[in-house]
């Protein structure tokens, strides 16, 4: 293993940004003393990306070529489009798991794209799991000012009372306490979980899925050692984790974790995915179909996903 690490990046949906920031990223001079970066995709949508971006650099290529240039539709969903993003990270995970490369960066995916090409997946964390093995995943979102782990992901929001248990919380504490002290490197995590109903419930009134499995699930974590304090209403919450209370936030859901973690890191947010036997980090946008191929994508979020992907490597390292 090369004392530089190597990154494997995917190029995501060939209709959306993925392209672009890469090549943008890559011409960081930082990022270029940091790691060795390989792209997993299409060298021609790669070198389209570069005129679109008026780029001119040489990039390592893992070429997929399975997406043919001819059928780019900047904007648009399409199944082979989602064929081809299925295919760059199904090669760039086997690459990870073999040791070829030290980590994977993943560019944004089309969920409806991916679909239309067949496959189930309601988006990378899960596509990511059943290519690695993983048994529990969470999605971390790290940024500037706090870091915020989901319990559910994509799902309708009217199904988030009936998907979270005392079983998945107490699973997602405990991969967030393991990410904080074998990959952030902080020796003793401290977590907060937020409650699901406004002010926690208020003792039945709004809710009792905090008497339910909220806070058993925090009971028995705290039982094996881990310091995780909650459940705290989100409408103070958010608040008191931007002041670096804790080291870590756990939401019940998509919208409640990310809205707040958006405002604040929209333009360097990363998304970190706990449980996998690999590193895997990408940037916390979509695929922006609506300036797709139009040079104007920012690479901020490409670029911090990459330097975290390095930074957790050689705290992996170090163990």
């Amino acid at each position: 293993m090369s004392n530089k690490p190597i990154i494997g990046i995917t190029m995501g949906d060939p209709n959306g940004i993925g392209a672009e920031v890469i090549v943008k990223a890559l011409l960081c001079s930082e990022l270029q003393k940091l790691c060795k970066p390989l792209v997993f995709g299409d060298a021609s949508i790669l070198e389209k990306a570069k005129d679109v971006a008026g780029v001119r650099t040489e990039i390592n290529i893992v070429n997929i070529a399975n997406f043919d240039i001819t059928r780019l539709s900047p904007g648009h969903t399409d199944k082979q489009a989602g064929q081809a993003s299925i295919a760059y990270i199904r090669e760039a995970a086997q690459y990870a798991l073999e040791g070829k490369i030290d980590a994977i960066v993943t560019a944004p995916i089309s969920k409806e794209s991916i679909h239309l090409a067949g496959a189930k997946y309601p988006g990378h964390t899960e596509m990511l799991q059943e290519f690695t093995g993983a048994k529990r995943v969470a999605m971390m979102f790290e940024g500037g000012r706090f870091r915020v782990v989901l319990v559910t992901i994509h799902c309708a929001l009217s199904d988030v009372p009936r998907l979270i248990n005392e079983e998945k919380i107490l699973s997602t504490i405990e991969l967030t306490n393991e990410a904080l002290i074998n990959l952030f490197r902080i020796p003793e995590p401290r977590i907060v979980v937020s409650a699901l109903n406004p002010h926690a419930g208020e003792a039945g009134a709004f809710g009792n899925e905090e008497a339910l499995h909220i806070i058993p699930a925090i009971n028995k974590a705290r039982t094996k050692g881990i310091n995780v304090t909650g459940p705290m209403p989100a409408d103070t919450l958010f608040y008191y984790a931007t002041q670096a209370k804790w080291d870590a936030v756990i939401a019940m859901y998509h919208d409640q974790g990310l809205i707040p973690f958006k405002m604040l890191s929209f333009d360097d947010g990363v998304n970190v995915t706990l449980g996998l036997p690999i590193i895997r980090t990408s940037p916390d946008h979509g695929t922006a179909y609506d300036i797709a191929w139009r040079g104007k994508a920012n690479p901020s979020s490409m670029i911090a996903a990459i330097k975290l992907a390095v930074r957790l490597i050689k705290n992996k390292r170090k163990q």
